[in-house]
């Protein structure tokens, strides 16, 4: 094991910074993997306590077969308490203008489903997972890192009790801070999984020269509530088992459903066309006219939510490498924050936690190999330097197809061409199945090429046996077939997917 300057052995120290899904699966990782771990975030401690299904600024989040595949390797069993705590949603019901409703199943081959989980139940059952080896410091801002000394220092704040103010009687209480702690800190490793304006990220940058890039859209989202209804079986107003779309072109609103019946529902518009919505009269003629159905059952809350709620911002943030020495690795959106529309932030976060464990098997990495306390780990360096590089292609892919999907959800659904498309995919995935492959521990991802016709939405959400970069790829080929297909047969319909099939993608297939 490691010395410390008396001379007593001790393990690695890794000090993850954020408590969030991220930071509490790698934290969970290391501890596995027999290192010291230590937290520290900013938040209160979450265990314990109710959780607020109406948070002003939570996009519901989406645990796929990749989030899951990457839970499953740290704890199977908690993987599978996760989904029992989730919405099972098996398709998109889209809801038209006119009022009409339009379920589109993700996958109507295998019956794979996405699950709907409130991002703080999640935040705190990912806590409350981390065991009693782990030390974990709440109310704990990170303010420095001295990456030479492998120290980080931060601000430790405790909540006092509640005081009033010498003011009239109806001023309500205000809870003052305690003073603050200084904290530090020693480690081994330090993990930045402290979000898209991460504090690690920012010590990196003055510590080693990193590219770091961020992109924001026009569109601001918003959240709103569609709250339970007693009278309804399970309290749902809508079917709870569907990620509802109501896609106007423009903008678009969503809905997703939590357990205890209610919805959180967020509204992503331009901020040019936010700015002509500035009244609660025009709010109410606005969703009365674009969302009549989802106005019928929430009425003017939308209205109170849409005015008072505040509007949040979508980035793409891209940071190259995402680590530096053997001292520090970025996690989730502190590394490759995405804009949300494919789904993918949580689970491609939640999946970098299990690819750096892969690499930290191949370099052999131990927590109890001596190593002098400020010293740089050759091996250790050389792991973490191909994560960042051969993730990276990966993290580009996916945070460019969140983009792009932005426009399939508030627009090509609405296509009579996309629901073509989704129809040649169905055909062929029937006729060239793609058997999707177990993941081995220690393998980031199996070898060699998968085989068959699988469409974009599956191999991104539903096959955690490939890679970002590769159904990326993937999908670019299929769409010239479909496209040379098309052009070839001179028609559209069962003849042209016969065609596509017989002539264009077999030979393909039997050639790889």
């Amino acid at each position: 094991m490691s010395t410390t300057p008396d001379g007593k052995e001790r393990k690695r120290k890794a000090l993850v910074i954020g408590a969030g899904p991220v930071g509490s699966l790698t934290a969970l990782s290391l501890h596995k993997r027999g290192w010291s771990v230590e937290v520290w975030d900013t938040r209160d401690d979450p265990r314990g306590r109710e959780i607020a299904v109406n948070n002003l600024r939570s996009i519901n989040l989406n645990i796929s077969a990749r989030g899951y595949a990457a839970v499953s390797s740290v704890d199977p069993e908690f993987a599978d308490a996760l989904l029992r705590e989730s919405i099972p949603m098996p398709s998109r019901l889209i809801h038209h203008l006119d009022g009409r409703c339009e379920a589109q199943l993700y996958d109507p081959l295998r019956g794979n489903c996405s699950n709907s989980i409130h991002r703080g139940l999640l935040n705190q059952r990912m806590v409350e997972a981390l065991p009693a080896g782990v030390e974990v410091r709440f109310n704990t801002k990170l303010a420095r890192v001295e990456f030479e000394q492998r120290t980080a220092h931060g601000v430790r704040t405790k909540r006092g009790e509640p005081t009033l103010l010498d003011s009239p009687p109806e001023t309500p209480q205000i809870p003052v801070l305690a003073r603050a702690e200084k904290v530090d800190a020693e480690f081994d490793l330090v993990i930045g999984a402290d979000g898209s304006w991460s504090k690690v990220r920012q010590e990196m940058m003055r510590a080693e020269r990193i590219d770091f890039s961020q992109s924001f859209i026009p569109h601001a989202y918003i959240e709103l509530h569609m709250a339970a209804d007693p009278s309804k079986p399970g309290g749902f107003s809508m079917p709870p088992n569907h990620l509802h779309i109501w896609p106007r072109h423009k903008f678009m609103l969503i809905a997703l459903p939590n357990k205890d019946g209610s919805f959180t529902l967020t509204l992503f518009i331009p901020f040019d066309e936010l700015h002509e919505v500035s009244t609660r009269d025009e709010a109410r003629a606005f969703f009365q006219k674009h969302f009549c159905d989802a106005w019928d059952i929430v009425g003017e809350k939308l209205v109170d939510d849409f005015m008072e709620h505040p509007r949040g911002n979508l980035v793409t943030i891209s940071v190259t490498p995402s680590t530096y020495s053997s001292h520090a690795v970025l996690m989730g959106d502190a590394c490759h924050s995405m804009v949300p529309f494919y789904g993918q932030g949580l689970n491609c976060g939640l999946e970098d936690v299990r690819i750096l464990g892969t690499y930290l098997d191949r370099f052999s990495i131990s927590p109890t190999t001596p190593l002098p306390p400020g010293a740089t780990d050759a091996n250790l360096e050389a792991a973490l330097t191909a994560y960042s590089t051969e993730r990276a292609t990966d993290l580009a892919a996916i945070c460019d197809l969140a983009l792009a999907n932005y426009t399939e959800m508030r627009s090509s659904v609405l296509n009579p061409l996309y629901h073509l498309r989704r129809a040649v995919d169905y055909v062929l995935t029937r006729i060239y199945p793609s058997t999707p492959r177990d993941i081995s521990p220690g393998v980031a991802f199996p070898t060699p090429e998968v085989k068959g016709w699988t469409a974009l939405y599956d191999m991104v959400t539903f096959r955690p046996d490939i890679p970002y970069a590769e159904a990326a790829r993937r999908e670019a080929w299929q769409k010239k077939v479909v496209a040379n297909a098309a052009v070839t047969s001179g028609i559209v319909g069962a003849v042209g997917v016969g065609v596509l099939a017989l002539k264009v993608v077999r030979p393909w297939l039997e050639r790889r």
